[in-house]
């Protein structure tokens, strides 16, 4: 990853932009709308009980339900929150929620983004802790960026899930 923070620009590569994130009502609905409209394939859909920190509210634990295209190099995630989750479309809406990126060091690119007035929403764990293995991070402009790690098999069980494995 190029690190750019000394331009003022965020320490995130298009290049390794590996997915846009899409939160929905329904998930099997809008896989079959996706795939109608542009031909997709998807993953089988992973539920994933989550355990996340979030600034002013701590530690919180929710179902969440995933999938994504098989086709890429960037993929369409689809997001199914549980009621009263972050990512229940009661919370913003159904829509584009953001923009996944690989990074090397989730720490080091949080701190820098919020040196440049980004927001931290969501982490997999506090800053103190390092923030965890991803965050969701919003722009001074509004968009929400997630930084994950890379490392420690992340990309590998990443390419298993879209070749049609499990994701865990």
């Amino acid at each position: 990853m190029t690190d750019l923070s000394g331009l003022g620009l965020p320490a995130l590569d298009w290049g390794e932009v590996f997915h846009m994130g899409i939160r929905v009502a329904d998930l099997e609905a809008a896989q079959q709308e996706l795939t109608k409209a542009i031909g997709v394939r998807w993953t089988k859909p992973a539920q994933i009980p989550m355990k996340a920190w979030a600034p002013g509210q701590g530690y919180s634990t929710y179902d969440l339900t995933i999938s994504f295209t098989v086709e890429g190099p960037v993929h369409i995630e689809l997001l199914y929150g549980a009621p009263g989750s972050y990512y229940d479309v009661r919370n913003g809406g159904a829509g584009l929620h953001h923009i996944g990126v690989w990074v090397d060091d989730v720490t080091k690119v949080n701190q820098d983004l919020v040196g440049q007035g980004y927001t931290v929403e969501l982490a997999g764990a506090s800053p103190e802790e390092g923030y965890g293995a991803f965050t969701y991070v919003r722009s001074p402009g509004g968009v929400l960026f997630e930084p994950e790690s890379g490392l420690h098999g992340s990309k590998e069980r990443f390419e298993r899930w879209y070749a049609g494995g499990s994701l865990f």
